[in-house]
């Protein structure tokens, strides 16, 4: 953390995972530096089917386009990494479906599920993965879930584990909200729903729960950022997407169970208790400190998953 409170970026590429902060300081010098030259010279689809009982009905609110005219989006080439090929699940995990299906706008796109074989009312949890990631990563943090017989959907999204496309916020919502449709169809109402995340994915199931009016049953956030211009740090101006979390965490009503952990020097865990502190009073929430960093010990973060999932079926049988 640096003066005024400002992150101050290590020298590494987000999440494997994404922003270098230099290479952002550096295209915004060369930007700066071409407009003051150039100022000197002139002197002057088709959507998914889904269910649409009163029950399950998805209530779907398009995303605010992104600033297009912040370098044309060209900061996009810095914060998006996309991991080419899907990649294998996590050692150990039963057989899952793979299941192929098209965006709101047309896009494909594809999803591993699990249906889970535990008795009751075990609620389905939509995972999506952070930057630089894939399928295999998803398993990374929902093995436990998985192996103590929760059901589980690992969407993938446009330019991410082979799929076409090139992502952007708006893309990626879009796309988050189709993996919630297709959630419907395979026969899980909002209401028998988690939505989850890690990371970029974090933000992206925050997102998520707001765009479908926050009917699901509940989320769990794990490491995400207040914004992305906030992890840009001096390169903010730069950021065509936004992601903005802390702004829906205030106005988030639905069981949240936020993840942090202690080592983290990604995305600091004062991001995760800033976010967290922002929650309404009457929101029901939790927070889990975990002994981890970013993207590692894994085993840690999946055990705390099944914690936030046991925090979230605790709070239907009050």
């Amino acid at each position: 953390m640096g003066p005024g409170g400002k992150i101050m970026m290590p020298q590494f590429v987000w999440g494997m995972h994404g922003i270098t902060q230099r290479a952002l300081q550096t295209l915004g010098a060369f930007i700066l530096a071409g407009v003051s030259a150039i100022a000197v010279l002139t002197i002057a689809p088709e959507p998914v089917a889904a269910q649409t009982t009163e029950e399950s009905a998805t209530v779907y609110a398009p995303p605010l386009p992104a600033d297009e005219r912040r370098c044309c989006g060209i900061s996009r080439l810095f914060v998006y990494q996309p991991k080419p090929t899907p990649g294998q699940p996590w050692p150990g995990l039963p057989p899952f479906q793979t299941l192929r299906y098209t965006g709101l706008d047309g896009q494909p796109l594809a999803a591993w599920y699990w249906p889970g074989n535990r008795a009751g009312e075990s609620p389905l949890t939509v995972f999506f993965h952070g930057n630089a990631g894939n399928f295999e990563d998803s398993t990374r943090y929902t093995a436990g879930l998985i192996a103590a017989g929760y059901p589980v959907l690992l969407p993938e999204y446009r330019g991410y584990g082979g799929l076409p496309g090139q992502p952007t916020e708006a893309g990626l919502r879009s796309d988050a909200q189709a993996a919630l449709r297709l959630a419907q169809q395979l026969g899980w109402a909002p209401k028998q729903t988690i939505i989850a995340g890690h990371s970029l994915g974090g933000a992206l199931a925050l997102h998520a729960l707001h765009d479908q009016g926050q009917i699901a049953r509940g989320a769990i956030i794990m490491s995400t950022f207040t914004s992305l211009p906030d992890m840009a740090g001096v390169a903010r101006w730069l950021m065509a997407d936004r992601f903005d979390n802390l702004s829906l965490a205030r106005r988030t009503v639905t069981p949240v169970a936020w993840v942090h952990g202690t080592m983290d020097r990604l995305i600091a865990n004062k991001h995760g208790h800033r976010l967290f502190a922002a929650l309404p009073e009457k929101t029901p929430k939790a927070f889990l400190t975990i002994e981890a960093g970013h993207a590692d010990r894994h085993s840690v973060y999946q055990e705390a998953m099944v914690n936030a999932m046991v925090w979230h079926q605790a709070l239907t049988k009050r």
